[in-house]
C-alpha cells in the first residue's frame, strides 16, 4: 500500500508543477483513439439510425414497384400471399426532376393521401404533412436543396409550397441509391410527397409506376418469402419488382464507405504521430526522470518500484485519454455517418472489438514512447545519474573525416545527428505521417478536378463534400500534431545538446550557426520522411481510391513546404537557446 501511495503522490505533484505536458499527450492519444473509434463504429451507428428510424415509421419490409394498369389487384395478390402481416394502398410514384432555389435536382415523387398510412409512415420532422397544393420533402433531400418549410419547389412545371419535412425508411437517406424504390431517378436523387391528385396533376405524360408497402410476419424472411409467392404466381412475377428492407440498409451503409479507410487509416497515422508525441515528451524530460530515479533507488527503491513509478502517470493518462476518445468516437459517429439527416440519430455502446482496439491503441502509444526512456533511467548507475558528469562522445573516424571541411552549421548539425539517430528516426516518421495524409488530400483534389459532374449540384457532390471534409479534418489534425512534434524534438535537441553547442559558441561559432545547425539536425531525417510520405500516401489512394496522380509540381511544391515548416517550427527553439549566455550554460548544476 505504501508503495502504491508513494506512486500517486509523485504521479499528482509531477501533473501539478507540469500540466501541460500531460495535456499534450492526453490530446494526442484522446485524437487517435477518437479517429479510430469512428471508423469501426460507423456501421453500427448506421445499422443503429437505419433500425431506430424503420420503427418509428413503420418502415415496410417489401417494396414491390409494378407498371400494372390494375395495381390494386396485384396488392390484393401480393397481400394474400404466406407471411404477409399488413399492406399498405398502392402509392403512385413517377421519376422527375425539381427545381429549388434555381438549382435542379432529380427526384421520384410519391402521391400520399393525408391519413396515416398502415405500412410506411414518414415521421414529420418540421411543419405538416401533405395537403392539396403542399409539398413534404424528405429531410435529406431538403438540406441539400437548402429549402425549409415555406420555400416553393417547382415540379412538373408547377410551383408548390413546402408544407413540411419528413423521414423515411422505405428507400435510401440521400444521396444514397434509390434502387429500392422503382419509381424513383435512374442514378441517385431525393424523394417528394404530395397528395395522390396532386401527383397525377404533377406528372402529367410522364411515365408512372405503383409502389405496394408490405409488412412480413418475419422480417428477416424476405427472400424466402419472394421465391415462394414469385414461385407460385407467374401473373405476379411478371409485373412486379421487389425490393427488400435489406437493400435500404445496404444503399445507406454505402454512404459511408469512402470514409472509412480515410477514418480507420487516419486513426492509426494519428497513432503514429501519438507516439512521436510522447517520445518527444519522454525525451525532453529524460534528465528529470534519471534523477528521479536516482533518488528513489538511493532510498532504497527496487527497479520494479522504479519503474513503475516512471510508467504510471503514462498509464493513468492512457486510460484516460482511451475513455475520452471512445467517448468522442462514440458521440460523433451518429453525425458522420447521416451527412443528409435522413435518419433519426442514435448513440449505441461501442462493441467489444472497437473497446479492445482502442484501449490496444493507446497503449501501444504509451508503451511505444515511454517505455524505453524508463527502462533506461532504471539501469542507469544511482550515482553516475545523480552526479551527471559530461557525457563521452563515441568517436566516428571516418563521419569526422567527412565533415570535416563542412561549413560549421552543417557540421554541428550533421554530428548532433549522428549523436542521437534515434531522435532522427522520430523526425523521419513524424514527416512521413504528415506527408502521407497530404499527398492523400491533393489526390483528392485531382480526382475532384478531373470529373465534371463533381461540380454540378447533385448527390456525388454530397458525398464528395462529405470524404473531403474527412480528409480535410485528418490532415490537419495530423499537421496540428506534427507541428507539435517538429517544436518537441527541436527542444529537446536544444536542450540536450545545450553545453556542446555552448564549448562550439565559445570556439567561435556564431548564434546564427547554432540555429542553423539544429535547424539541419531536424531537416536532414525530415527528407527521406518525405520521400517515403508521398509514395505511400499515393499507394493507399490508389489501394481505396481510383488510379490519380496530381501534378509533379502540386507534390513538388507540398515537399518544399513541409520541409520549409520543419525548418522555420525548429528555428524558434533553437533562437530561444541562443538567447541564454553560453557561461551560464556551462557553470548550471544538474537540474
Amino acid at each position: 500500500m505504501g508503495h502504491l501511495l508513494l506512486t500517486w503522490r509523485l504521479v499528482l505533484r509531477d501533473m501539478r508543477r507540469r500540466p501541460g505536458e500531460a495535456v499534450m499527450f492526453l490530446l494526442a492519444v484522446t485524437i487517435a483513439g477518437a479517429s479510430l473509434t469512428l471508423g469501426l463504429t460507423t456501421n453500427d451507428a448506421v445499422v443503429s439510425g437505419y433500425e431506430k428510424t424503420r420503427a418509428a415509421t413503420a418502415g415496410p419490409d417489401i417494396i414491390a414497384t409494378t407498371t400494372a394498369t390494375n395495381p390494386s389487384h396485384v396488392a390484393e395478390r401480393l397481400a394474400d400471399a404466406p407471411g404477409v402481416a399488413a399492406r399498405a394502398d398502392p402509392v403512385f410514384a413517377f421519376d422527375t426532376y425539381i427545381k429549388a432555389h434555381g438549382r435542379t435536382a432529380h427526384s421520384s415523387v410519391e402521391g400520399r393521401e393525408t391519413a396515416p398510412s398502415a405500412v410506411d409512415r414518414p415521421l414529420v420532422t418540421s411543419g405538416t404533412w401533405v395537403r392539396p397544393g403542399g409539398a413534404v420533402v424528405e429531410r435529406g433531400f431538403a438540406q441539400a436543396l437548402g429549402v425549409r418549410v415555406g420555400d416553393r419547389v417547382t415540379i412538373g412545371g408547377r410551383g408548390y409550397p413546402v408544407a413540411g419535412t419528413a423521414i423515411s425508411a422505405a428507400t435510401g437517406v440521400y444521396p444514397g441509391s434509390d434502387a429500392a424504390q422503382g419509381a424513383g431517378p435512374s442514378d441517385y436523387g431525393g424523394r417528394i410527397w404530395l397528395t395522390s391528385a396532386d401527383a397525377r396533376a404533377a406528372a402529367g405524360e410522364e411515365p408512372s409506376v405503383h409502389l405496394i408497402l408490405l409488412k412480413l410476419t418475419d422480417p428477416t424472411a424476405t427472400e424466402r418469402w419472394q421465391d415462394t409467392v414469385f414461385g407460385r404466381d407467374r401473373e405476379v412475377d411478371s409485373s412486379v419488382n421487389v425490393h427488400y428492407w435489406q437493400d435500404v440498409l445496404q444503399s445507406d451503409l454505402s454512404m459511408i464507405r469512402a470514409i472509412q479507410p480515410a477514418l480507420v487509416v487516419g486513426g492509426w497515422l494519428l497513432a503514429a504521430a501519438a507516439m512521436v508525441t510522447l517520445a518527444a515528451l519522454a525525451t525532453t524530460r529524460a534528465a528529470r526522470d534519471n534523477r528521479r530515479a536516482a533518488l528513489l533507488k538511493a532510498v532504497g527503491a527496487g527497479p520494479a518500484t522504479v519503474t513503475s513509478v516512471l510508467l504510471a502517470q503514462y498509464l493513468l493518462l492512457t486510460l484516460l485519454a482511451s475513455a475520452l476518445g471512445l467517448t468522442a468516437g462514440t458521440l460523433a459517429a451518429p453525425h458522420l455517418v447521416d451527412p443528409s439527416a435522413g435518419l433519426l440519430n442514435t448513440i449505441s455502446p461501442p462493441d467489444s472489438g472497437t473497446v479492445t482496439a482502442a484501449i490496444f491503441l493507446a497503449v501501444v502509444v504509451a508503451l511505444t514512447g515511454a517505455l524505453g526512456p524508463a527502462l533506461r533511467a532504471t539501469r542507469t548507475s544511482t550515482v553516475h545519474s545523480l552526479a551527471d558528469p559530461a557525457h563521452l562522445l563515441t568517436r566516428h573516424p571516418r563521419l569526422n573525416a567527412m565533415t570535416a571541411h563542412l561549413p560549421t552549421s552543417l557540421l554541428l548539425g550533421i554530428r548532433l545527428l549522428a549523436r542521437r539517430p534515434g531522435r532522427a528516426v522520430l523526425a523521419s516518421a513524424g514527416t512521413a505521417t504528415t506527408t502521407l495524409m497530404v499527398t492523400a488530400l491533393l489526390t483528392w483534389h485531382t480526382e475532384l478536378g478531373g470529373r465534371p459532374d463533381f461540380k454540378r449540384f447533385g448527390p456525388v457532390e454530397v458525398r464528395v463534400d462529405l470524404t473531403g471534409e474527412v480528409l480535410l479534418a485528418v490532415t490537419l489534425t495530423l499537421v496540428a500534431l506534427s507541428t507539435l512534434n517538429t517544436v518537441l524534438l527541436g527542444w529537446s535537441t536544444a536542450v540536450q545538446a545545450r553545453r556542446a553547442l555552448s564549448i562550439a559558441r565559445t570556439l567561435g561559432a556564431t548564434p546564427g550557426q547554432v540555429v542553423a545547425a539544429l535547424c539541419v539536425a531536424q531537416l536532414l531525417p525530415a527528407v527521406p520522411g518525405v520521400a517515403v510520405g508521398i509514395p505511400t500516401g499515393l499507394g493507399l489512394y490508389w489501394v481505396f481510391g481510383s488510379t490519380v496522380t496530381p501534378s509533379t509540381t502540386w507534390l513538388l511544391t507540398a515537399a518544399l513546404v513541409i520541409l520549409l515548416a520543419v525548418g522555420v517550427l525548429t528555428a524558434l527553439p533553437a533562437w530561444i537557446h541562443t538567447r541564454r549566455p553560453t557561461g551560464r550554460v556551462l557553470t548550471a548544476e544538474p537540474a
